[in-house]
């Protein structure tokens, strides 16, 4: 049952009755009723275009229009303005983690995500891919609740649908925008759409965007600490060679390079006795404050580039207006990355080397019946394959052999801690442990969903899908110095397997009691497939120790789509529970991350999205979501620093489930008569409730990111036909510092600094308060 506060549910409903739902939206003419009237947009949920309203599914929609205004520039922008669903990074840029309903999965290992993420229909396995700017986008949708009948593997808790603009038949144009702003931000976009001939036209957009970050390093007098650019090309063909077949083909490359995020400490964990071995060594890191300034080896960098292609081909009107789908796409994405050092302290310890490589293949084909009749559906078959690899290894620094290992060895006879050392620094220093993980993934699936509409109200919706998975993978460790491979990553030479095939299905009814009101039950499950801890470890793994199960997932959910005032309001909820056999859980050994299945998770809450026009100039958007998070089972959990032996952590809720989430914003748009010119102002804003933001489960309240908002303001000017814009904007416009991601102290064992059940906590620090102006044209 669900467990939700009748206060909570008092204030969802009272809220429902003043405003209406968070949902993009855009007008258009044929729709419109009235000038204040709200117009939901079309999305692909259901892989058919439908209007947001008719959808059962909690789902949340951004136009590219919506985006550009709100500054939504990555994917990571989206968390704000979507309660529950989050997107972090950690230490190294490439571990991305977008998570929904408070469950997600680091990217940067070869695990599979919880959250499933398409682009122009093509699913993306590596969410580390996805660390490239926004443009040129045309909607992005993000569906909450197992999706696994229509979108299949990896998309247990959700799915963020991103589609880029395709080239438009008739049209000759093309924009530019610039911007700039603090912290040396830099973004330039150009984007020109052709009609070569009436039934071919092309479509080209290059973006560059740069910052010097937002750090200061006192360690070297690094002002430029965070730093970043990016580089993007896209070029789309589309052929549309009758009304009963079109292809549109679709080529993209890009390329990224950091330096990482500011790595602070919290300065409540840097208690004197944790700090008393530092301050011997002279190493004791910056302590004033998330603030951005820190006092450490920071040699990061980070070099990333893919590219990748995707054919799109719709066969229509066959077999009496039937249709056929087919989606063909190659990606070849790559990332080297070095965390120097891998402390993060004032001392050159040890600095780490990884190189990600992914190419992956996929063939989709769609068979679709036509709309109108009593019974509708979809079906079809799905193949991919990816050829996944990491190579890791350290690079000993100055002090690795000297202090590393002689902290470690403290206690022990100064004759056998001198021998160490000594033979540690015989012993190759550059790469001392190099590790070689290459995994071959081949998924095959077939997929059907129906809809019967038994008369003009309700609709019977059924689906299933059976999915087979086949993984083989080698893992190498070979260390060249025995001594850091004794402390970093023990030897290990496996050859893994793992094979599984599931059955994932959905029923849902939905009844419309009038062109107002509908309302939706859902069963529905998903899974998210196993496969092998990747990284080396202190100590090594064995093949058992590598090898995990895949997760399953049912969730239940009830819904209302309403519609209030002629059009004016819409109100949408969603209550549901998920439930998660096998959950995939990692836990910190060493310097790295393993994941293992630990037990059963609950996640349950509302989820309620809110949209008004009071007057033709004001738009008000409000979305709010409660979240219960509890696992059920979970006996063997990670302890708190220092405390020997696992600890239960049955009826605890999961890392990053705020117990409540609230996005609003409100615009004011009006003209100047006189100048004949548009203007608007904006406000934004998004508060979360206390979270554990570690990456480790284990209930440590050191982790708990207390309850924070952050606010945006935006001034624009638009011209007379809306050719050209300029906007002022400032976003978390009173500096509110905050961690987006936190982790135990690296080596906190050999250097002392846990005590009591804590340690010294590491901070991944949130973006300050930036601000800028964007301006851009639109020729003819």
């Amino acid at each position: 049952m669900y467990k939700i506060k009748p206060i909570v549910t008092a204030i969802s409903f009272a809220m429902a009755s003043s405003l209406s739902p968070v949902i993009a939206q855009e007008k258009t003419e044929d729709e419109t009723v009235n000038d204040s009237e709200i117009e939901v947009i079309s999305v692909m949920a259901t892989k058919r275009a439908q209007s947001i309203q008719e959808v059962p599914i909690s789902v949340v929609a951004f136009s590219g229009e919506d985006m550009v205004k709100s500054g939504i520039e990555e994917v990571a922008d989206l968390g704000a303005f979507t309660p529950n669903l989050y997107v972090s990074k950690s230490s190294m840029q490439v571990s991305q983690t977008i998570g929904i309903r408070g469950v997600g999965t680091s990217s940067n290992a070869a695990l599979e995500p919880s959250v499933a993420t398409y682009i122009d229909g093509v699913y993306m396995p590596r969410p580390g891919a996805l660390l490239g700017s926004f443009t040129d986008i045309e909607m992005v949708e993000v569906l909450r609740g197992p999706q696994g009948t229509l979108f299949g593997r990896n998309a247990s808790i959700g799915v963020v649908n991103i589609r880029s603009k395709s080239p438009e038949l008739g049209e000759n144009y093309t924009d530019i925008s610039m911007g700039v702003g603090n912290f040396g931000a830099l973004d330039t976009a150009i984007t020109a759409n052709a009609s070569l001939t009436n039934n071919l036209a092309v479509r080209g957009n290059l973006n560059y965007s740069a910052d010097d970050g937002y750090g200061e390093n006192l360690y070297d007098g690094n002002d430029k600490l965070g730093e970043n650019d990016s580089s993007l090309a896209r070029l789309s063909f589309l052929y549309q060679a009758s009304d009963d077949f079109n292809a549109l083909v679709k080529f993209d490359y890009q390329k990224l390079n950091g330096t990482g995020s500011p790595i602070e400490v919290l300065p409540e964990s840097a208690t004197p006795e944790r700090l008393q071995v530092l301050n011997y060594l002279g190493a004791v890191p910056d302590l004033s404050g998330i603030d951005g300034v820190v006092n450490q080896v920071h040699d990061d960098s980070m070099e990333s580039s893919q590219w990748g292609t995707m054919l799109e081909m719709n066969w229509n009107n066959l077999l009496t207006d039937y249709s056929i789908k087919s989606i063909t796409s190659y990606r070849d994405w790559s990332n080297n990355t070095l965390e120097g050092d891998i402390t993060r302290l004032p001392l050159d310890l040890a600095a780490r080397q990884s190189d990600y490589s992914s190419r992956s293949f996929s063939q989709e084909l769609q068979f679709i019946s036509p709309i109108g009749e009593t019974y509708d559906y979809i079906t079809g078959v799905y193949f991919s394959k990816e050829s996944y690899s990491i190579d890791q290894t350290f690079h000993l620094g100055a002090a690795f052999c000297p202090v590393g290992v002689g902290a470690s060895l403290a206690g022990m006879p100064p004759a056998l801690i001198q021998a160490t050392i000594t033979a540690c620094l015989a012993m190759p220093q550059e790469n001392a442990t190099p590790a070689a993980f290459s995994q071959t993934t081949e998924s095959l699936a077939a997929f059907y969903q129906g809809t019967w509409h038994l008369n003009d109200k309700l609709d019977i919706t059924a689906g299933i899908r059976y999915t087979d998975d086949s993984k083989s993978a080698d893992m190498l460790v070979a260390p060249t110095n025995l001594v850091a491979g004794a402390l970093l990553a023990g030897a290990e030479d496996h050859q893994l397997s793992f094979d599984d095939s599931q059955v994932t299905w959905l029923l849902n009814s939905k009844y419309q009691f009038d062109q107002d009101l509908m309302m939706f039950a859902t069963v529905s499950t998903g899974f998210k497939s196993g496969g092998f801890n990747s990284v080396m470890t202190q100590g090594g793994l064995t093949a058992d120790e590598r090898t995990i199960d895949s997760e399953e997932v049912i969730n239940y959910e009830i819904g209302a789509r309403s519609t209030l005032f002629e059009g004016v309001m819409t109100t949408n909820a969603t209550l549901y529970r998920t439930e998660i056999d096998n959950f995939q859980d990692r836990s910190f050994k060493g310097l790295n991350f393993i994941t293992s299945n630990v037990g059963k998770l609950r996640q349950q809450g509302l989820e309620l999205e809110m949209n008004v026009y009071p007057t033709d100039e004001l738009t008000l958007r409000a979305s709010y979501a409660y979240l219960d998070s509890a696992f059920l089972d979970y006996k063997d959990a990670t302890n708190l620093p220092g405390i020997p032996g696992p600890q239960d952590l049955t009826g605890t809720p999961n890392n990053r489930s705020p117990k409540n989430q609230l996005s609003a914003f409100a615009e004011y748009a009006d003209t100047f008569s006189s100048a004949n010119l548009g203007w608007y102002a904006r406000i934004e804003s998004n508060w979360q409730d206390d979270s554990n933001v570690g990456s480790t489960t284990n209930n440590n309240p050191q982790d708990i990111q207390e309850a924070f908002a952050l606010t945006n303001i935006r001034l624009g000017l638009l011209g007379s036909n809306e050719d050209w814009s300029v906007q002022l904007y400032a976003e978390n416009v009173t500096n509110e510092s905050y961690c987006q991601n936190t982790f135990n102290q690296p080596f906190g064992d050999q250097f002392g600094t846990v005590s009591n059940g804590g340690t010294l906590i590491r901070c991944v620090m949130g973006t300050p308060r930036t601000f800028g102006l964007r301006a851009s044209y639109h020729f003819e």
